[in-house]
């Protein structure tokens, strides 16, 4: 869970100004700027941007976790044809998969090896090892003892895998709704895209508190998605606050110069 708040003190040398210049009230500048934040939190939050790049690198990062590849080792390997045809199990419940030309032989054992296992099942071990909004037994390597080597993997059904590859696919942008989900409870969700977006509709993991009709007026976001802080580090939230920063200077630069030019013409 990650939580900041939005308050007039954070923006005191340009939230007085904004709201003058934007002939608005400063509880409405800071409802307006919230919303700014939060969708710049959730362009921020991992996988970072809102691009369908971003989209597809999450849903890379993901089966990368689970199957392997690009450094990661892995937790799942789906059970093959060959595997399932000539697998043999010994009596200590080592189970030989197969060898290779160099006599090595590569193996598993019956605790690892679940020919039966179904969604469930994958989605427990699975469940089991993903801390943090990260996969913590994914990086481990194969065990060498002898000519053997056991493959430190959970083998199998390929179909239940790819299922349960894809579900998990589809939850790319999770952590980015929390947010998304603050900016829509304080207006909308402009700007952030519909991949992440679609998220809301099953889930809503985050809330606000306005406390704009306080003296001081503030606005607290909170992103309730477990792991919403280590896929939001702390440089990532200052940064996105300067971000929101610049952009009301932005805006009030414009729209003084658009007053300006109107009195010229006016004269």
């Amino acid at each position: 869970m990650a939580s900041i708040k939005f308050e007039n003190l954070k923006f005191a040398e340009i939230m007085k100004d904004y709201a003058t210049i934007l002939e608005v009230t400063i509880p409405e500048a800071v409802r307006i700027n919230a919303r700014l934040l939060a969708v710049e939190f959730s362009r921020r939050t991992q996988p970072f941007g809102f691009a369908d790049k971003s989209h597809k690198q999450g849903q890379g990062a993901i089966a990368r976790d689970i199957l392997g590849g690009k450094k990661r080792y892995g937790l799942f390997a789906p059970i093959t044809d060959f595997m399932a045809q000539n697998a043999e199990e010994n009596s200590t419940g080592t189970i030989r998969l197969f060898a290779n030309k160099k006599g090595e032989v590569y193996g598993s054992d019956a605790a690892h090896f679940l020919t039966g296992a179904t969604p469930s099942t994958i989605r427990g071990i699975h469940k089991d090892a993903f801390k943090n909004g990260r996969m913590s037994s994914a990086g481990t390597s194969d065990r060498r003892i002898g000519r053997w080597v056991f493959i430190n993997k959970y083998f199998v059904p390929k179909s239940p895998l790819d299922d349960f590859v894809a579900s998990q696919q589809a939850k790319v942008g999770l952590a980015k709704s929390g947010w998304a989900q603050c900016a829509k409870s304080i207006k909308n969700t402009r700007g952030i895209p519909s991949w992440v977006t679609k998220q809301l509709s099953d889930r809503a993991l985050g809330n606000v508190e306005d406390r704009t009709a306080n003296k001081a007026p503030t606005m607290v976001l909170t992103n309730t998605c477990r792991y919403a802080s280590d896929v939001l580090p702390t440089a990532q939230q200052l940064e996105g606050q300067n971000i929101v920063a610049g952009k009301m200077k932005k805006q009030m630069t414009k729209i003084l110069k658009y007053r300006q030019k109107q009195i010229q013409e006016a004269a």
